[in-house]
């Protein structure tokens, strides 16, 4: 009995990802009306499943835009350090509105088979690789990470093409259709942009949540940087991403990685 518990501790720890650290945005109400108050808030979790929620701090965005049809506003000035939801704010106009934020880099150092495991679960076998060929792999993991989050909110049915801004962030996922009009059962193609050129090779997945259910689909980016998904279902959505280099002239960290995620609702 002692045995078979031990062997079935030890193989949910390695079913378990390196750890949970993936970040993105969510919004309350799914469906606003025009002149309604949105809760924008930032968690933090793993494939869509969360584990706490953020608080704003001013010292770690670097960035936190409202994008419309008509304008580019910053809300860093009026964002309140230490509030959860990160900022509240309403939606006077109908259409679409395009929430933004960047995160400035931090530093993490993990252990050698902790991160060589995280790399696995991220799909990152080209920086796996690197390490082996190196002997890093037996060495702690040392990275820089930055995050560049979106979340679409629309409002009414006024489809504007905001969702499909390419914004210039260092990475970005753009949908190749305005997601105004996404319904279950369509197609969503995306590309993902890096120093604005598109990145092929990565790992690209979506997730739906659905009654506190969340589910996903995986893809790998072609030569274009573009991939796509089954909207199988209304709820909230997350397409997230990431990227990693070697950080050239950095101190404290190996390698830097770009985290992308772009978070909307389908009605």
């Amino acid at each position: 009995m002692r045995s078979r518990l031990t062997t079935l501790v030890a193989s949910l720890l390695l079913a378990t990802p390196a750890h949970a650290h993936d970040y993105w945005l969510e919004f309350q109400p799914l469906q606003p009306t025009a002149g309604s108050e949105l809760a924008l808030s930032l968690w933090v979790g793993e494939d869509f499943v969360a584990e706490s929620e953020k608080k704003f701090e001013k010292t770690r965005f670097s960035a936190l835009r409202h994008l419309t049809i008509a304008a580019d506003e910053n809300l860093l000035p009026s964002a309140i350090d230490g509030a959860a939801p990160i900022h509240r704010m309403k939606l006077e106009s109908p259409g679409g509105h395009l929430l933004v934020v960047e995160r400035s880099p931090v530093h993490i150092r993990l252990r050698a088979r902790k991160f060589n495991r995280y790399l696995e679960h991220e799909g990152l076998s080209h920086v796996l690789e690197q390490r082996r060929d190196t002997v890093e792999h037996h060495w702690p993991g040392q990275e820089r990470y930055s995050r560049h989050l979106k979340a679409f909110v629309q409002v009414g049915t006024q489809a504007d093409g905001v969702s499909t801004r390419v914004l210039g962030q260092r990475i970005e996922i753009v949908p190749d259709r305005d997601l105004a009009a996404l319904k279950p059962g369509d197609k969503l193609g995306v590309v993902v942009l890096f120093d604005g050129k598109p990145l092929p090779g990565l790992q690209v997945e979506a997730f739906i949540r659905q009654s506190a259910a969340t589910r996903g689909q995986k893809a790998t980016s072609d030569a274009a940087g573009r991939v796509e998904f089954t909207i199988d279902g209304s709820g909230a959505w997350l397409v997230r991403t990431l990227h990693m280099q070697r950080c050239v002239g950095c101190i404290g960290a190996d390698w830097e990685s770009f985290w992308a995620g772009y978070s909307f609702a389908v009605r």
